[in-house]
């Protein structure tokens, strides 16, 4: 919980002082576009999805549960909307999002015990390369790898981001290093 966010949020929802507000956006709208283009492609695309999830955050702000963390919920809104939109043009099936594990099963279980090294990713020199490899990665584990590694978030944020239990995110954070290591290799 960022304690910054809550004053800024509380100034707005309270006060009305539309410049706290003004002031969460431009905290924000770097991260949630980096994010969103990540996984739209489309600069003009990313550009709308990112104003689109920015006018849900002002709709819903009086939803936002004070001592959650804002980052979280933020990012949450801005995955949804980025797969409505992914599902609007058919780029998108509802079965990509499926979870072939139920919960409790071996997979999810499994302890991630190896953390992608930043070597790996420094190996890597051409940026088009790095997009080209996560491309070809299932949208949750992609979507695990920028939150963690792009945006730092905590396994735990992810999960509630994605709405998954946390050992199904490490999964996911574990499959993801096995896929880019086979692309690698």
């Amino acid at each position: 919980m960022n304690e910054e966010d809550e004053k800024l949020i509380q100034n707005y929802l309270l006060e009305g002082d539309e410049e706290s507000f003004k002031a969460l956006v431009f905290c924000y709208t770097n991260h949630i576009y980096n994010f969103i283009h990540q996984l739209i492609k489309n600069k003009e695309e990313a550009e709308d999805v990112t104003q689109e999830v920015f006018i849900k955050v002002w709709k819903n702000l009086k939803k936002y549960k004070m001592g959650k963390n804002f980052k979280v919920w933020l990012f949450a809104i801005a995955r949804n909307t980025a797969i409505d939109f992914l599902r609007k043009k058919k780029v998108l099936n509802f079965s990509d999002l499926d979870n072939p594990e139920e919960e409790g099963s071996f997979a999810e279980n499994i302890k991630d015990e190896e953390l992608l090294p930043d070597i790996m990713l420094q190996k890597i020199e051409d940026s088009k390369l790095l997009i080209e490899i996560l491309e070809k990665l299932k949208l949750e584990y992609k979507t695990t790898l920028l939150l963690h590694y792009q945006d730092e978030m905590t396994f735990a944020e992810i999960g509630e981001i994605l709405n998954k239990p946390l050992n199904t995110v490490k999964s996911y954070h574990h499959r993801a290093l096995i896929e880019l290591r086979k692309m690698l290799s």
